[in-house]
């Protein structure tokens, strides 16, 4: 089994359990209700409405639910969709929804007010598996009847055995490519503009568009490295050697 069929069918083997706020995949009782409400009084009314159905099946919420799904293949996310989201480490590629590739195993997120405020797995053929809230549990829906706005893939090899090893992190940082952002895509478009390279009229505004490419294509021409516009390795490290000059 490869590792984005482990990812895929870990996530479906959990569709119809429960949903509590705050749940890691602990086994639902009225004392765990009773607990989860009183350390997240926010959702207390929605734990103890919609909790009760739950008890006797596994619950948990949406970034535990993601972080079970990586753990099938030997991957720790964090806690939390926005901290999932802005650990850089973890992922190999990031972009729009709309840029979405139809396979299992990518991670999708909602943004809402700058923010990731759910997360869910893709398990291919346009459907995913995400812990919907306290009144559905966790259900597999197309993904076009969802409100995600990005996807991300993790930093391993999705075609290797489910069992080998993962890589370590890339030095420099993610990949990156035309339209995925993010505060490392930022921080690349401080470290173009200087160098001396435009990104275009936006800016450093996070997002690896049109102008972005053309500069990384233009700094890439200028340290000899083959001009594709994604920064891999090479380039990370050819712009840590023109920082440090």
């Amino acid at each position: 089994m490869t590792k984005r069929e482990a990812i895929a069918e870990r996530a479906l083997s959990l569709v119809g359990c429960g949903y509590v706020y705050g749940a890691t995949g602990w086994i639902c009782t009225r004392a765990r209700l009773e607990q989860q409400a009183r350390q997240y009084p926010l959702y207390a009314p929605m734990i103890l409405r919609y909790g009760p159905k739950w008890i006797g099946r596994r619950c948990f919420d949406c970034a535990q639910l993601t972080r079970e799904a990586a753990g099938a293949v030997g991957f720790r996310l964090p806690s939390g969709s926005s901290s999932q989201w802005r650990d850089a480490q973890a992922w190999k590629e990031r972009g729009a929804i709309d840029t979405l590739p139809d396979e299992p195993g990518l991670f999708l997120f909602t943004q809402k007010l700058g923010r990731m405020t759910h997360t869910g797995v893709s398990v291919g053929g346009g459907w995913e598996v995400d812990a919907r809230g306290h009144a559905y549990g966790v259900v597999r829906r197309r993904i076009e009847d969802t409100s995600f706005t990005h996807w991300a893939r993790l930093a391993v090899d999705y075609d290797a055995d489910a069992e080998d090893p993962n890589p370590p992190p890339e030095p420099g940082g993610r990949t990156l490519r035309r339209g995925m952002s993010g505060e490392d895509v930022r921080a690349l478009q401080k470290q173009l503009l200087a160098l001396g390279f435009d990104v275009g009229k936006a800016g450093a505004d996070g997002i690896f568009g049109r102008g972005t490419r053309a500069a990384v294509v233009q700094f890439q021409k200028s340290s000899a490295l083959a001009a594709d516009g994604v920064v891999g390795p090479m380039t990370w490290s050819a712009l840590d050697g023109a920082k440090n000059a």
